[in-house]
């Protein structure tokens, strides 16, 4: 075991704090509205370069844009369209005992949030969910317009964190994240589910009970 001189625990929020809810979104949009090709979907809600929702999460369009975007190209009613932002949003929910695992980290460690999401998502989760008041800081896509494929995201991260980056966890659930975060000196801890995630803290000097 190693001596613990972590200060600061970052978590991702979509695939860590809550379940990755996109995909179960995906789904959920096809069926209702009977697009046969799912592909197209993914197309949409997906976050990468050129889709709608990645410039959703870079705060360069509205959720309400969003929403016009996606029933002229998929011939939705109009007075339906709020499907689309209630099943995206609500189809996330918290992962298996994470309120409690963040509860106790709180007590001892700043807790920042790092995040490619969206404004209203957040909002969204957080008036369900009550999740924002546990975290000390948040590093929002949408607030920098910036993304984890763009290391100056990472760099941002780094005046959040009020440690030394070797004093500092990242939580993502994509090693690619993780790696880009020890390029700048960061630990890290790649997500599978809470019971895993609680033993690897252990190599860090961290134990919980849950």
């Amino acid at each position: 075991m190693v001596k613990n001189d972590i200060k600061t625990i970052v978590f991702d929020l979509g695939g860590v704090y809550f379940t990755k809810g996109s995909y179960l979104a995906i789904e959920k949009i096809a069926n209702l509205y009977n697009i046969k090709s799912i592909a197209k979907v993914r197309e949409i809600l997906e976050d990468r370069p050129g889709t709608e929702a990645y410039l959703l999460r870079l705060g360069l369009i509205t959720m309400d844009e969003f929403e016009e975007i996606v029933i002229k190209k998929f011939k939705i009613k109009e007075q339906d369209k709020f499907h689309i932002r209630n099943i995206w949003f609500s189809s996330y929910i918290p992962n298996y005992k994470m309120e409690d695992v963040v509860k106790q980290l709180k007590k001892r460690y700043r807790l920042v949030i790092f995040s490619g999401n969206v404004r209203e998502r957040v909002e969204y989760l957080d008036k369900r969910y009550h999740f924002l008041q546990y975290f000390d800081d948040t590093v929002f896509s949408f607030e920098c317009q910036k993304d984890k494929n763009d290391i100056d995201f990472y760099e941002e991260l780094i005046n959040h964190i009020n440690c030394e980056p070797s004093q500092a966890i990242l939580i993502d659930d994509e090693m690619k994240n993780i790696i880009r975060a020890k390029t700048i000196g960061l630990n890290g801890i790649l997500y599978y589910y809470t019971e895993h995630f609680v033993e690897e803290l252990k190599k860090f000097g961290i134990e919980l009970d849950i």
